[in-house]
């Protein structure tokens, strides 16, 4: 069957594929589980590739096949249909945009909370500008991609604010006395973050997200420094 899309390169993809990419065809001396896991990795990735040159509303199950390399009937054993795929290919996605931007944080430990506002804010921003395909797809389509799509948006909304919660608490002493940011107002920081996100995106503009970062890092920070 002929690939759909121009094979290009993804970091994302790379990393969802993992080893399942190097699993020639025929017996393997395989169990029947990582034979499973393989696949399922492959499907994963198949469709965050083709992703990255189509929209999610014009790509077909045909389509994420070729990439993965698999039969239909594989796809099938392992989601009922492509919007089944795609949250979990959104929820894989949404853990290396985490990790990504959890280790830049980290990295920073020794630094000062503002300086760590900064780096994690140019991690998220620059790996969404690097993935404009994916970014559309899971910022943008995903709103329209059915209840359960937007629910588990939501709770990686819940992730980003939690972090910017740890943040703020572990940097208690460098933050006016008393003062505790509340989970509305993380809450409220990652929608702001999450409209300037999205402004670029149906604009067209995803390559120009890291230009956002000053501004976005400011509003963090003002929100963090305003006192109780």
């Amino acid at each position: 069957m002929e690939d759909p899309v121009d094979r290009r390169s993804s970091k994302f993809v790379a990393a969802l594929r993992g080893d399942a990419g190097t699993l020639p065809p025929g017996p393997q001396g395989l169990s029947d589980a990582q034979v499973a896991a393989s696949h399922r990795a492959r499907l994963i990735a198949g469709l965050a590739e083709v992703l990255t040159v189509k929209r999610y509303a014009d790509i077909t199950v045909a389509d994420v096949v070729a990439c993965a390399q698999v039969s239909r009937r594989t796809f099938y054993g392992h989601f009922p249909d492509k919007d089944a795929c795609f949250l979990a290919t959104y929820e894989a996605c949404a853990d290396l945009m985490m990790q990504q931007t959890a280790r830049a944080v980290v990295d920073g430990a020794d630094r000062p909370y503002d300086e760590r506002i900064a780096m994690g804010v140019r991690t998220y921003l620059g790996t969404l500008a690097s993935e404009p395909g994916l970014a559309r797809a899971f910022l943008h389509d995903v709103l329209a991609a059915g209840p359960e799509a937007v629910r588990r948006r939501r709770a990686v909304n819940d992730r980003l604010a939690a972090m910017i919660r740890a943040l703020a608490e572990q940097h208690r002493e460098e933050l006016p006395e008393g003062y505790a940011i509340h989970p509305d107002m993380a809450q409220a920081l990652v929608g702001a973050l999450e409209e300037l996100v999205l402004i670029a995106i149906t604009d067209e503009r995803t390559h120009d997200l890291p230009r956002l970062s000053e501004t976005a890092t400011r509003l963090v920070h003002a929100a963090l420094v305003a006192g109780a």
